[in-house]
């Protein structure tokens, strides 16, 4: 299997008969590590409050027609991402290119919509905004490399244990402050997202994830939606994950720990010698801990930033940007990422996905159900034109109201991920955390799975 070293660590050892282990979120995390922890002849037991696993990982099938799917949560894997692939591989689930590999997409800028093949870097000449003359001789992608990129050999490994070993704080800014003092001009401090909203995000998070991804050259989806992976992890763990078990309480000592779950509007309550806690940090905040946990995690797990991300998914009669020779890719300034979902999925109806974050997913969010998809195809006719009158129906998932998530992937704002990262990531006594944002790949299937392996890696060392 090539889903890294800490697998090879749990196999190789066994846990002493009869300890128990209680893992909470059955998210990828939390299947890996029940996995890891089963090999290694642990008794576990695995709590999800949904009814389902997978946590944001999250494949949307209804309401759509003729068996088109499309991804609420975690959509891409990178050919760097050793842990995903190596899963997928085990349960032999095939991957597809993510991204297209001909035609058109479309950038709307300011009211004007630019079309240029796909992967090739954005023409500044075409953009109607005032770049500096330097910008415009370096072109978009010299530009990032000038103002971002070049300071990414200054972080150092961010897989290492102890990372960050070196004072990163001056990049503990938003990116457009990181830009604006290498000498950016305001139009590229407008672009440098485009189609997101990350102006909470520290630089340093952002240059982490570049980092990473540098030598990254392909991209995948797994064949039939993404939530086959938590799917066939959790067949192999079907006996031992609870459904509907939301957990409200944690309480250890130096011999033991309770956990306490409602099944209905009742308490029952587990007893086991560790828990490995999975769910995202802003949900954690919301179990009650006894004795409380030191103030430094306390506040790292209140103060960590989640990324405010909603995706709503428009079906088209017919896929008719292909016709027009487009990959149906876009991005705009509302902002608004656009994927075609469909492609590769059969017959002649597709999805436009628009992908949300910040302000305008917070604007989604208010929005009742049907209303998203209205909200979001008025802006969709800028960058498609067309798309009004093909549209059927539409779905949405919105990770900041989801009760089980209060948002997507970790966002770590300025001054936290110095601050925080390495407590987020240590256990406490008999408890330990994992989940995306305890990983380097934060944000990323491949950190969750990770984070489960790392940590079963760990309690089973600790019990051995």
């Amino acid at each position: 299997m090539a889903a890294g070293v800490p697998a090879v660590l749990v196999r190789q050892r066994a846990a002493r008969p009869g300890r128990r282990i209680i893992i909470v979120g059955a998210g990828l995390a939390g299947l890996a590590a029940a996995q890891q922890l089963l090999a290694a002849g642990c008794d576990i037991s695995l709590l999800e409050a949904r009814a389902r696993p997978g946590g944001r990982v999250h494949t949307l099938r209804e309401p759509f027609s003729d068996g088109l799917f499309a991804e609420a949560g975690a959509a891409r894997i990178q050919d760097t991402h050793a842990y995903t692939l190596g899963y997928a591989k085990r349960f032999n689930l095939a991957l597809e290119p993510f991204w297209p590999a001909e035609g058109n997409t479309i950038t709307v800028v300011a009211g004007r919509r630019i079309v240029a093949p796909h992967g090739t870097p954005l023409d500044l000449s075409q953009v109607p905004l005032e770049f500096s003359p330097e910008e415009r001789k370096l072109g978009w992608r010299g530009s990032l490399v000038k103002y971002l990129f070049a300071h990414v050999p200054e972080l150092g490994d961010p897989t290492a244990p102890d990372w960050p070993r070196d004072d990163l704080t001056r990049f503990e800014v938003p990116i457009a402050e990181v830009c604006r003092r290498n000498g950016a001009s305001p139009a590229f401090i407008r672009m440098v997202a485009f189609g997101h909203d990350l102006s909470g995000m520290s630089a340093l998070h952002f240059l982490r994830d570049a980092v990473l991804g540098a030598k990254t050259r392909l991209w995948f989806k797994i064949r039939g939606g993404n939530d086959r992976l938590p799917a066939a992890l959790a067949a192999t763990l079907a006996e031992h994950i609870r459904y509907g078990t939301p957990v409200v309480r944690l309480q250890q000592d130096d011999s033991a720990v309770n956990v306490t779950y409602l099944r209905g509007r009742e308490p029952v309550t587990l007893a086991a010698d560790y828990i490995v806690c999975a769910l995202p940090a802003a949900v954690m905040r919301h179990v009650e801990v006894s004795p409380e946990l030191p103030p430094a995690k306390r506040a790292a797990l209140r103060d960590l930033g989640s990324l405010p991300m909603a995706r709503v998914h428009l079906q088209m009669r017919r896929r008719f940007w292909l016709e027009r020779g487009e990959t149906g890719w876009a991005a705009t300034d509302d902002p608004m990422d656009i994927w075609d979902y469909s492609r590769d999925q059969p017959g002649a109806r597709g999805i436009l996905g628009a992908y949300l974050s910040g302000r305008i997913a917070h604007a989604v969010t208010a929005l009742a159900g049907g209303e998203r998809g209205h909200f979001v195809l008025q802006r969709m006719e800028r960058a498609h034109p067309g798309a009004t009158e093909h549209f059927e129906t539409s779905a949405s998932h919105s990770w900041i109201d989801d009760p089980w998530a209060l948002g997507a992937g970790a966002e770590f704002n300025p001054g936290q991920m110095s601050r925080y990262y390495q407590v987020l990531r240590r256990s406490e006594g008999r408890i330990y955390f994992a989940g995306e944002y305890t990983s380097p790949w934060s944000g990323w299937m491949n950190g969750a799975l990770e984070s489960g392996e790392r940590i079963a890696a760990a309690i089973v060392e600790r019990m051995s």
